[in-house]
């Protein structure tokens, strides 16, 4: 609809001086204009200039006038009628046209269009209402894709009006021809050339799949490519599957596909990619909705795009920078999620609905239930930095960990946590600044990995977690006395608690004088005495295996012996007397404990003093997690967290 001094909402005066038709509002980095109109010009007061400069926020754009980001986005108002553009990064923006009727023309990269009314772009125009918003984007040589992702809008080219829906994409171009449904085109009329402009046109950014992918929407509303000999297709209407060769071709809506051992296919339709493994089945839809009704698969989307399930439907949100993709396996009792990138909304019956983010997993069965299987907490008991190493005594698991990414990851990275340190089947949670995961009780490996342009790099932190079910309230164990062991060749081990004990060694057929000699690591220690033993002080004894034998009365005597001394991991080591696991906190919170030798403790990095009988005691205030973490180190034994949570 036009106007005679209004085009849509870009606004332009009716009087011979022109108005500025946008104004630069936001950026987030660098934003350059090029300017050629003599509006322009006389508001800076100098001559015409073709060159491109710097633009701060501010400056206002005429007639001719061109914008362009680099490696940043930019918001400009459209004549201050509440209309906006979001130009993306590497985008090139004119505003062309004549005086009273300008035109948007998106000459690289892509801009989001929102507002109320109706817009010309130099290939048609479009009309939004209920400030409905539209993606469009440059595919070059006059062509540009309009994809509508909020709201109600139809586009109008070459004599024909067309509706637009979220998730579906039209592409429109200067020439007299008909807008069409990117990717609805007859697949004999694209030449070769063709198919070989449309991988150009997909872009460098979009991966390695992206040009394949392209000339896949190019030729058909669907497509499918086989790798492999065992793979069927049933065709619309029909009951019976016909063998399907390897390759890549249009795919017929209502058609069924399954594929058995040793072969793989790849559905491309409604925005979607559904990969398929062996003995896989997913069917096409009337309207291009793909669905997998047995076996395993992988669905992608760099849009909104919804893929059908039994019991239900998993609706995937992706974006052009950042897609989103799922890994399903179902079932005869129903389909597992996994979400790999990215979120998604999974639908049941009823009003079943769940949330899903990276790293989440659910289950759906049949008959419409969800079930959360694995779910990312938005809470955390305790906080741990990149790469420490620690052990948590949880008198309830599992528990949910914070791990921080201290700066290591600018663009933010994920935390894989696996019980094998080859991470073959992790479970994922990503973030900015941290990640939260939920560990269960048992030893887990955990790596930092961070993600840079869609993509995740090597580790560049790592450590273990282990998790056991400990309320750290079992009684201290006193000090042992003196062991007693013989020197008659055989061979004899102690395992000691808290601190290893006095050994007394036993001579048979004892003379005046004894030496013993305790052999370990190339290093030998003697011991003197007129008696028929030989007391060795526990604190010049480490852990480890000694050989050991007497000299009597100057002579060695011909029996070696060996003790081997071990510490008893299932003794206590820690005592948390307060506070009590599950009581209500209110105010302060009164820490103690006692410890045995070697622990140091302390609350939120600020260090507990533990006095002669090795106890502690102090006021801390209320945690900045779900649960108070106390935290106790030792230089043999590691770190150690004790944790309590209030009623």
């Amino acid at each position: 609809m036009r106007y005679a001094c209004v085009l849509g909402m870009l606004l332009w005066a009716c009087s011979k001086r022109p108005s500025a038709i946008a104004e630069l509002t936001k950026a987030d980095g660098p934003v350059e204009r090029r300017s050629t109109s003599t509006a322009a010009g006389t508001a800076a007061g100098a001559a015409d200039s073709a060159a491109w400069a710097a633009a701060a926020v501010g400056t206002r754009y005429f007639l001719g006038d061109a914008a362009r980001t680099t490696d940043s986005t930019a918001t400009l108002d459209l004549g201050g009628s509440g209309a906006q553009i979001a130009m993306q990064d590497h985008t090139v923006l004119r505003f062309g046209g004549k005086p009273g009727e300008p035109t948007i023309s998106v000459e690289a990269g892509a801009i989001d269009l929102a507002g109320t009314g109706s817009y010309s772009l130099d290939v048609g125009d479009v009309t939004l209402a209920r400030n409905a918003r539209v993606r469009i984007t440059s595919r070059g040589s006059g062509r540009s894709s309009v994809e509508l992702t909020i709201g109600e809008g139809q586009v109008a080219a070459n004599g024909q009006t067309f509706d637009l829906a979220v998730g579906r994409s039209i592409e429109v171009d200067r020439e007299a021809s008909v807008p069409a449904d990117a990717g609805v085109r007859d697949a004999r009329a694209v030449p070769a050339d063709a198919a070989t402009d449309a991988v150009e046109d997909a872009g460098s950014d979009a991966g390695p799949d992206a040009g394949a992918e392209a000339i896949g929407e190019a030729i058909g509303e669907a497509t499918i490519e086989v790798i492999g000999k065992r793979a069927e297709l049933r065709a619309p209407g029909e009951t019976a599957w016909k063998p399907l060769p390897a390759g890549a071709g249009a795919l017929a809506r209502g058609s069924a596909v399954r594929v058995g051992t040793g072969t793989t296919a790849k559905l491309v339709a409604g925005g979607a990619t559904l990969e398929l493994g062996g003995g896989a089945r997913a069917q096409l839809g009337a309207d291009l909705t793909l669905s997998i009704e047995q076996g395993s698969g992988k669905a992608a989307s760099t849009g909104p795009a919804t893929i059908a399930l039994p019991g239900g439907a998993v609706a995937l949100a992706g974006a052009p920078r950042a897609p989103a993709e799922a890994k399903l396996d179902s079932t005869g009792r129903g389909t597992k999620i996994t979400m790999l990138h990215g979120g998604s909304k999974l639908t049941g019956s009823g009003d079943a609905s769940l949330v899903m983010n990276r790293g989440e997993t659910a289950s759906l069965a049949r008959t419409g239930a969800i079930r959360v299987v694995e779910a990312i907490p938005r809470y955390f008991d305790l906080r741990v930095a990149p790469g420490e190493s620690l052990t948590i005594h949880d008198p309830r698991p599992p528990t949910a960990v914070q791990l921080r990414f201290d700066g290591k990851c600018p663009d933010g990275g994920i935390i894989e946590v696996d019980r094998d340190a080859r991470f073959r089947t992790a479970k994922l949670s990503s973030g900015r600044d941290f990640a939260n995961v939920m560990v269960g009780g048992g030893s887990w490996a955990y790596r930092l990995r961070c993600t840079a342009n869609g993509a995740e790099g090597n580790a560049v932190a790592s450590g273990r977690v282990t998790v056991i079910r400990d309320a750290g309230r079992r009684p201290l164990p006193k000090n042992q006395g003196v062991n007693d062991i013989d020197a008659d060749g055989r061979n004899y081990r102690i395992s000691y608690q808290s601190a290893i004990p006095n050994v007394a060694v036993h001579i048979t057929n004892a003379g005046a004088r004894h030496k013993l000699h305790l052999a370990t690591a190339g290093k030998e220690q003697t011991f003197d005495s007129n008696t028929s033993s030989v007391l060795v002080p526990g604190a010049q004894l480490h852990e480890g295996t000694y050989t050991y034998w007497v000299d009597r009365d100057g002579v060695k005597q011909d029996k070696v012996s060996t003790l081997a001394i071990d510490f008893d991991q299932t003794a206590p080591q820690v005592y948390i007397e307060s506070p009590i696991n599950g009581q209500a906190w209110n105010g302060d919170l009164d820490v103690r404990g006692a410890v045995l030798p070697g622990w140091s403790a302390a609350v939120e990095a600020i260090a507990i003093p533990i006095d002669k009988q090795r106890r502690f005691a102090a006021k801390v205030g209320l945690p900045g997690g779900a649960a108070l973490a106390i935290r106790l180190s030792h230089p043999q034994r590691g770190v150690h967290y004790y944790l309590r949570r209030s009623k």
